[in-house]
């Protein structure tokens, strides 16, 4: 069980997070420092019932505040047509208030106020309170009306698919995604679980965004003009909507890879299972996961459409690539066995890049820079490359928020985790290595593998496997023949083909027999 320490700091953390602008934010610190303020003034004038008066309405005023959040509406929609949410606009002014009287007691604790102007700090503080708490126990009761409300708002935009995810901080997974999704103009929805996530989701797509933390707010959204809903990453939420046995749930994930989640066993509750080639179908066979053959739909890669393709690598005069090399390191997992990543050795990575004559780009996860340990190594081979780059000239590419293809463009060669961008990389034709996790037989259980340079995770060998690599690159052709295994089709119009005969199959056909393989 967590201590009380421990959920004293929870607190402190989320209250901290949610601003001036929301009542309770720093509750318990303001509590704290109203008390000694008020005990040194009570102490100077014992007999002044005014003084006790006012000292305990701005405790109990400061006290309630966490109460009138709860009270407060919960976002529950952006971007969606036809929907007015409700608000409590004076909420906004409750803790600015209260600090005008926190602010108030401490000169008057100081002596230089008398007490009646004391009691202008109650009412600085109480009258934006009581007029919050009366506008939110209004909206409070209307919240059957605003529900209704906003089915009716999601029913006449008249949705197809809905984009499910119920991971705030996955924004990135639906960014691989959404472009290929709004290209088919289709409507549709973005459905999480989680408000807070609604504003980060708004911020990667125009669609309307519902948020749905109950079983009865995904009850609205389940309209009739609804047919498919489409998953990109697999979390237990996900089986909630999967219940809604009237829609066809498909499994997209977030990237083509040999990693553990890419072939986890929740997969075959889906009716479908998009993939990217052969080589996933036969991955979940190779670990024991049994999942229908006709659940899979092989639908390419679409991501690395906007990979370049080359042909051959220019070199400098000394015969290596004057181009840039991109590193582009996974994240470390959440726990041992989901753990990929070289991150912690990136700046020995990065100092052997450096012996080249091009620039590197460095491309972290992006939940390398959520994690504390992770923003540690990243700042480190950041700070590698900005004295680098002071003192050579080189123009180095880190903390640059693009699309991987953006990326994979600007280099001549990459050294990577096992991970999506290996196969979204393959699509360059140029050559890659990978840091492996030192077993023997990485490659037979990561046939991806067989198409790179694969470097001990000890590194001492990553010089040679860079002048390998850069130089003849023996692994060429068998790159060639790794990326048809593993994509099965060019471009997005595989997927595209899939997701429409899906939306335009007549109602109560079976979900598997939409689409052709």
């Amino acid at each position: 069980m967590r201590s009380w320490s421990g959920t004293l700091r929870a607190v402190l953390r989320q209250s901290a997070a949610d601003g001036p602008a929301t009542p309770g934010w720093l509750t318990v610190p303001r509590l704290l420092a109203l008390t000694a303020l008020t005990a040194a003034w009570v102490a100077q004038r014992p007999d002044d019932a005014l003084v006790w008066l006012v000292a305990g309405v701005l405790l109990v005023a400061t006290a309630v505040e966490p109460v009138l959040r709860r009270l407060l509406p919960v976002p529950a929609a952006v971007q969606l047509p036809g929907w007015t949410p409700p608000t409590v606009a004076v909420a906004r002014f409750v803790v600015p208030a209260a600090l005008v009287a926190l602010l108030v007691v401490l000169v008057a604790a100081a002596g230089a106020l008398t007490p009646w102007v004391f009691g202008v700090a109650a009412v600085v503080q109480g009258v934006p309170l009581l007029l919050a708490t009366a506008q939110a126990l209004r909206a409070y009761a209307a919240r059957p009306a605003a529900a209704a409300a906003l089915g009716r708002a999601v029913a006449q935009v008249a949705p197809e698919f809905v984009l499910y995810t119920a991971r705030r901080g996955g924004a990135y997974q639906l960014q691989m995604w959404l472009p290929h999704l709004e290209a088919l103009g289709r409507p549709f929805l973005v459905v999480t679980r989680d408000p807070a996530a609604l504003a980060p989701l708004a911020e990667v797509t125009t669609a309307p965004v519902v948020a749905c933390p109950t079983w009865r707010d995904l009850d609205r959204v389940v309209v009739p003009s609804l047919r498919a809903a489409f998953y990109v990453n697999s979390v237990a939420a996900n089986a909630d909507f999967v219940t809604y046995r009237q829609l066809t749930h498909v499994y997209l994930g977030h990237g083509e890879s040999d990693k553990a989640l890419s072939h986890h066993p929740a997969h075959a509750m889906y009716d479908l299972v998009f993939v990217a080639g052969q080589a996933a179908v036969e991955r979940y066979a190779r670990h024991g996961v049994q999942v229908p053959a006709d659940k899979f739909v092989v639908v390419g890669n679409p991501q690395s459409a906007a990979v370049e393709p080359v042909d051959t690598v220019a070199g400098s005069s000394d015969g290596r690539p004057a181009g840039a090399v991109l590193y582009a390191p996974t994240w470390q997992g959440y726990n041992d066995d989901s753990s990929y990543s070289s991150l912690g050795h990136g700046v020995q990575v990065v100092r052997a890049l450096l012996e080249l004559p091009g620039p590197v780009v460095f491309r972290p996860h992006p939940f390398s820079r959520t994690r504390a340990t992770e923003r540690g190594h990243v700042a480190a081979v950041e700070e590698l490359l900005a004295a680098d780059a002071r003192a050579t000239g080189r123009a180095h590419v880190y903390g640059v928020d693009e699309p991987f293809a953006a990326s994979a463009n600007r280099v001549v060669a990459m050294v990577g985790d096992l991970s999506s961008v290996v196969t979204e990389f393959l699509a360059s034709g140029k050559p890659l290595a990978l840091v492996t996790d030192g077993e023997p037989d990485f490659a037979t259980r990561n046939p991806v593998a067989r198409a790179a340079y694969l470097v001990a995770p000890d590194l001492a060998e990553l010089p040679a496997v860079l002048a390998r690599m850069l130089g003849d690159d023996p692994l060429r052709e068998e790159r060639v023949a790794v990326r048809r295994h593993y994509v099965g089709a060019e471009g997005d119009q595989a997927f595209a083909r899939a997701v429409l005969s899906l939306l335009d199959a007549p109602r109560g056909a079976d979900s598997r027999s939409r689409h052709s393989r």
